[in-house]
């Protein structure tokens, strides 16, 4: 996971504006996947 992040944030300095905008939202996509993840393990709602 460590290595799949760093590849992408070096990626992202090397590319064109359009990559650059490409990988910051593959980067909120994935912050706001994490916080649902969180917030529904919190509520509990993960068990049947």
């Amino acid at each position: 996971m460590g290595d799949f992040l760093t590849t992408l944030f070096g990626s992202a300095m090397h590319s064109s504006a359009q990559g650059f905008v490409g990988v910051a939202c593959i980067w909120i996509y994935f912050a706001v996947m994490i916080w649902a993840i969180v917030l529904r393990v919190r509520r509990g709602e993960h068990v049947h």
